[in-house]
């Protein structure tokens, strides 16, 4: 008896794990090149890895964060300016960013950039900090 063993399957359900359609709403993968150098010909979902999260946008934290040397308790610093559970979301945030996911995506989104990818995945992307 001859068994082959996935080690990457694809998730259990088979949806794009960017715009959540199932692999039957799909179009497959052609040969290299299309869209993707090397032959992906016939497949449906291709795993990638992505950052967890968009990175921090925001002008006044970025700014903040770029000169963190200059203070002595850098954390205490944002809280004073953001406010404590606003700290808490930018630090989360800026972790989750940093760190990287396996993701199973279609022909369509393995092509996007972050900005889109998370855009498409959880619609618009907003800063705490930004005004409504």
């Amino acid at each position: 008896m001859n068994r082959t063993i996935s080690i990457n399957p694809p998730p259990v359900d088979k949806k794009c794990m960017c715009c959540g359609k199932n692999s039957s709403e799909l179009k497959p993968f052609g040969k290299a090149g299309d869209p993707l150098a090397g032959d992906f010909s016939g497949q449906i979902l291709i795993k990638t890895f992505r950052s967890m999260a968009p990175e921090i946008k925001d002008k006044e934290f970025l700014a903040l964060q770029k000169n963190y040397e200059k203070y002595d308790d850098f954390y205490q610093e944002v809280i004073d300016r953001f406010g404590k559970k606003k700290t808490e979301q930018f630090f989360f945030q800026d972790q989750l960013s940093s760190s990287v996911g396996a993701s199973w995506e279609c022909r369509d989104c393995i092509m996007l950039d972050d900005d889109a990818y998370f855009t498409t995945k959880f619609g618009e992307v907003k800063n705490e900090t930004d005004s409504s």
